[in-house]
């Protein structure tokens, strides 16, 4: 640990110094669907938001916070590289804490942490990452580094990706979708659908704002901030006109997505999740889009099978510590 020095890149030597690291990981552990120049051109990364460790004058672990262009304020650690040496575990640690302890202010407050914290840690890996050494270790020391800093694990989450060439699958004969054309159906519909969420953002969110209608109001707004707007959104009906659930195609800053989903709890249990996604699907399709992102937490059993019977493909995990 002794003559290492951590410290934010300058402008000047942003962003080539970035790749001065030389043993970035190889097993797929770390990487994005967008490279980090990609990202450094779209905004993401700033200069004061990439950190290094510098023994004499070697990278030896390196850290970039991200968050939309313009954010005042980082959202996310996405990329983590501790280093290779035997003290890996502690030189990535210790670079963790310095770069928190200057990025996160007091009253730290964005978008997905309205009520103060620190920006989590997204640790992309790859579909398969324990049944391979490499990646394998390449996870755990970066988990044991932020462990070390501090940080908690929060949920794993399966990466989905659907695209045309995938098949579409049919749309549901049993349901009627509505676009929704006001706040009060789309609240009630989301406050029910609250009730026993296998989802962790879910029940995070109920369980700090402590009531489901208010829980309902703060995704909506949320949601709505997004590039896709509201004019994919839609109620589900049966047959008899009872409501099943809601599904919520939108797009992010990278492609289409679906913003929420889910069924009420009396009728779930009939397979509904494959209609809601379906219909997502063919409200992607008719606009062109070419890829479909999505994910879902690997606890949440019914909703990945759900995913896997219309045709999306795991294409990675993705470990969050808070």
């Amino acid at each position: 640990m002794q003559q290492i020095t951590f410290r934010p890149l300058r402008a000047d030597e942003f962003p080539l110094r970035f790749h001065d690291y030389r043993n970035p990981p190889t097993s797929g552990v770390g990487r994005r669907s967008r490279t980090f120049d990609e990202e450094v051109a779209a905004g993401g990364y700033r200069p004061e938001w990439c950190w290094v460790a510098l023994r004499g004058d070697e990278l030896v672990a390196r850290v970039a916070f991200w968050a939309p262009p313009d954010a005042p304020l980082p959202w996310s650690v996405d990329l983590f590289d501790p280093g290779n040496g035997p003290d890996r575990v502690e030189v990535g640690a210790a670079l963790l804490r310095a770069a928190y302890q200057q990025l996160v202010p007091a009253d730290y407050r964005t978008p997905p942490q309205p009520d103060g914290g620190r920006p989590d840690y997204h640790l992309f890996l790859p579909a398969d990452w324990r049944d391979h050494p490499a990646a394998y270790a390449e996870a755990t020391d970066r988990i044991a580094a932020a462990e070390q800093a501090g940080l908690t694990h929060f949920v794993e989450r399966l990466n989905l990706r659907w695209e045309p060439t995938d098949g579409l699958p049919p749309r549901s004969t049993r349901l009627r979708f509505v676009p929704i054309p006001d706040d009060g159906p789309l609240v009630d519909a989301l406050a029910r659908v609250s009730d026993g969420a296998l989802d962790a953002y879910a029940r995070q969110d109920l369980a700090r704002l402590g009531d489901p209608v208010v829980a309902a109001e703060y995704t909506i707004a949320d949601l709505a901030e997004m590039p896709g707007g509201r004019g994919w959104w839609r109620l589900a009906y049966d047959t008899e006109g009872a409501l099943v659930g809601l599904v919520l195609p939108t797009r992010n800053p990278s492609s289409a997505t679906i913003g929420y989903l889910g069924v009420v709890p009396e009728q779930r249990g009939r397979g509904y999740s494959d209609d809601l996604v379906a219909e997502a699907l063919h409200i992607f399709a008719a606009a062109g889009e070419p890829v479909v992102n999505d994910a879902t937490d690997v606890g949440n059993a019914p909703m990945a099978a759900a995913f896997d019977r219309v045709g999306y493909r795991v294409v990675g995990r993705r470990i969050i510590m808070i």
